[in-house]
């Protein structure tokens, strides 16, 4: 039996994809190996409360020091794996008292962002440049690392984060079962019209913004509105909408819950996903799982999660994400195709797969340590 505890950096209570990976991972590897690993989650992230009573501007430094401060007083002795689920806390992978830690990378954005990769980003800090450095010093000294896809781990390695016991891809699993369903339709959401779908919050790398620029570009003889779902937009997405020509045409759907973003999942002609940049991308696989077919960039891992099953253009390229739309909008056959292709594509990130691929790591780390 393989005793294994996941370190859990998370906000309770609060949203997020790293409390959703923590659940999956748990989740699959109880179901598929139970004879073979025990799974214990530990706690280390800083609670709402404390947060809401620290001033604003040490947040952030706050929050840090209490993962790094739980992660250096956790007794892991009866632990024979440590798995830090999220590399952004990278330095308490160096803080716990193991020899067998594995580490989950999900991207390296922010490090990314500090060698100015992505035109119009906001500036990184000199704070948060300490902190990413520490991160990803971390990361590297850990015993193995996870990455979510071969994107993340190119970019790793283009950093020089590879342990001694090396980089493992192991991709992120999808939940079929939220996200099927009876078909939608536009008129169940009182949409006038048929719609393009985009779930994504106001970062910079979502690009909600190349969301408008694409429904901009497609020809007016195709009659098509845009639905943005997620937090409410910034100042600046609203200048954006206000300045677009297609403001009447796009509405924001606030924050849905998880049945509603089924339902517009389902009903939707196509899923629009411009990003500028995704270490794996969850939304194209929830997509095709409701059986609608996917328009994306190609920015970072997203060629690898979409594959063949979607159309994907180069990032940046809004007429050819344009045209594809139009023609999902316009020949059946095709579209049908895509749908098809988008079911058989999910079937990868089940989480069968990731249970077995992680086994697979505790098991090669433990005979290797």
């Amino acid at each position: 039996m393989i005793r294994v505890a996941l370190l859990d950096t998370t906000v309770p209570g609060e949203p997020g994809s790293m409390g959703r990976y923590r659940d999956q991972l748990a989740g699959a590897l109880a179901k598929y190996f139970p004879d073979e690993v025990e799974v214990s989650v530990k706690f280390l992230g800083c609670g709402r409360e404390t947060l809401d009573r620290t001033p604003n501007r040490l947040r952030m430094w706050r929050r840090h020091y209490h993962i790094w401060r739980a992660a250096r007083n956790l007794d892991v002795s009866q632990s024979d794996v440590v798995h830090l689920l999220d590399g952004s806390f990278g330095y308490a992978a160096g803080a716990v008292q193991s020899d067998c830690v594995a580490v989950t990378v999900h991207d390296v954005i922010p490090r990314l962002q500090m060698d100015g990769v992505f035109a119009g980003a906001p500036p990184v800090g000199r704070g948060a440049r300490w902190l990413i450095r520490r991160s990803l010093q971390g990361v590297g000294a850990s015993s193995v690392v996870c990455s979510v896809s071969q994107s993340t781990a190119d970019d790793l390695r283009r950093f020089g984060c590879v342990p001694e016991g090396g980089i493992r891809v192991v991709p992120n699993a999808i939940e079929q079962e939220l996200f099927e369903g009876d078909r939608t339709t536009s008129a169940d959401l009182n949409q006038p019209c048929p719609f393009l779908f985009h779930l994504g919050n106001n970062g910079f790398y979502k690009n909600r913004a190349g969301a408008i620029e694409i429904l901009k570009r497609i020809h007016t003889s195709v009659p098509i509105r845009l639905v943005l779902a997620g937090p409410a937009p910034d100042d600046a997405l609203r200048q954006v909408c206000s300045a677009s020509g297609v403001a009447e045409r796009i509405e924001f759907v606030i924050d849905p819950d998880q049945t509603t973003l089924a339902k517009y999942y389902r009903a939707a002609a196509a899923f629009l996903f411009p990003s500028l940049y995704e270490g794996f991308g969850w939304p194209p696989l929830e997509a095709m799982a409701a059986g609608c077919p996917v328009v994306s960039s190609d920015a970072g891992s997203l060629r690898e999660v979409v594959g063949d099953a979607g159309v994907v253009a180069s990032c940046g390229d809004y007429d050819v994400m344009a045209r594809g739309c139009e023609r999902l909008l316009t020949e059946e056959a095709f579209r049908e195709e895509r749908v098809r292709a988008g079911r058989e594509r999910v079937k990868h990130f089940s989480r069968e797969c990731l249970a077995e691929r992680m086994m697979r790591v505790y098991r090669e780390l433990l005979e290797s340590s």
